[in-house]
């Protein structure tokens, strides 16, 4: 099979369609072949935040199959039924050791009168975006509901699974998904792969609790915070990360500060974090659904970045396939090329990628939906 990814930058004049027409002129013909865009990627070659990037894996008896669902915003449900529907046609469920999911990341909607905002200021006008908030997925807009996507399919598949949300350079814009000689978009791809070979899965996260725990209410879609602390949400939100209002009014500034400051609670051993998507009036709308009433405060930082990273990739391997939060390019700034040394000490083929948020089907059928993490795919032997 081939996994194919690029950076947002060749969008214009159908530059993903020529890049795919190029990969074809050299790859077999039938390879199964699936992609998307992301913030960046990591390889054997360097670290790159514009380009593209491939890995061909090739085994004897290896059998792959694919499964493509569409509108994954408007509906996740259907989107996983067709997915897992295609692959149970090619018989393919019982058969397969591991999944590779590729999903179509968050949009920043457009409200209407008021254009790309992610801090409604106005009470009144917060509540009116919150009751379009769920018109916009019908559009494919808004979140990406990878969370309600990876529950889907765990409920429908007992094999260990790793995932990327495809997103664009952090802009939040638009993402791209590829299947074989398609550009798509709104798109759920789950790879199958039949191989003897065994994988071996890790994961971790560099966020740090900082000691702030809070106590939250959220409206029935446990996204929409409505009080912090028994109190109004956004204030008291402003008021635990030292937020100056004015200083968050930007987009691109919002989510850098965002997501360096997630909340988050402990579910089986991992930290699973929830990132602020919009503040509207006087209520916080999350990106992803809130697990627990009572959260913490945790913080990203380059040394435990690089920490994690060094406990992760400790094995020597044949090929490492890993996905990791695309913050940590702008947290690591230059000091990216120390996860490269590290991962050069492996002495494996790797391909690292960083995406918008990272899926994990553990061994035991877990199944978690995770931001600011570092997975992991090793083959010791190939």
């Amino acid at each position: 099979f081939f996994l194919l990814f690029s950076t947002i930058h060749y969008e214009k004049y159908g530059g993903f369609q020529e890049l795919l027409n190029g990969v074809w002129e050299v790859l077999p013909e039938g390879t199964p072949l699936i992609g998307g865009t992301v913030a960046g990627f990591m390889n054997n070659y360097g670290c790159f935040a514009r380009g593209a990037t491939g890995l061909a894996v090739h085994y004897p008896d290896m059998r792959v199959s694919i499964g493509v669902g569409h509108n994954t915003k408007r509906n996740p449900k259907k989107a996983v039924e067709e997915c897992i529907d295609m692959l149970r046609a090619k018989d393919s469920l019982n058969k397969t050791e591991f999944y590779i999911e590729i999903v179509s990341g968050p949009v920043i909607p457009s409200f209407p009168g008021v254009g790309r905002q992610t801090v409604i200021k106005s009470k009144t006008m917060g509540r009116v975006m919150e009751k379009a908030l769920p018109t916009l997925w019908k559009s494919n807009m808004g979140t990406d509901r990878a969370d309600e996507i990876l529950e889907h399919i765990s409920a429908q598949i007992d094999k260990p699974l790793i995932g990327l949300v495809s997103i664009d350079n952090g802009k939040l814009l638009k993402n791209y998904q590829f299947l074989d000689r398609e550009v798509l978009e709104n798109t759920l791809l789950l790879m199958g792969v039949s191989t003897q070979l065994k994988p071996s899965f890790f994961s971790t996260s560099a966020l740090v609790p900082r000691g702030i725990k809070v106590k939250i209410s959220t409206k029935k879609d446990r996204r929409t915070v409505v009080r912090i602390n028994d109190k109004e949400a956004t204030p008291e939100l402003y008021r635990l990360l030292g937020w100056d209002e004015k200083s968050v009014r930007e987009v691109e500034k919002f989510y850098t500060q965002a997501f360096y400051y997630p909340f988050g609670s402990l579910r089986e051993g991992k930290i699973h974090a929830y990132m602020i998507g919009l503040i509207l009036g006087s209520h916080v709308y999350f990106a992803n659904k809130i697990e627990s009433n009572e959260l913490e405060l945790y913080s990203l930082t380059a040394d435990q970045i690089l920490l994690e990273t060094q406990k992760i990739f400790s094995r020597e391997a044949k090929l490492i396939y890993g996905v990791m939060c695309e913050t940590y390019i702008e947290t690591l700034g230059s000091r990216i090329y120390e996860i490269k040394n590290i991962a050069d000490k492996t002495h494996s083929d790797y391909l690292i990628l960083f995406g918008g948020g990272e899926s994990l089907i553990l061994e035991d059928g877990t199944p978690h939906h995770l931001y600011e993490s570092i997975n992991l795919i090793s083959f010791q032997d190939i």
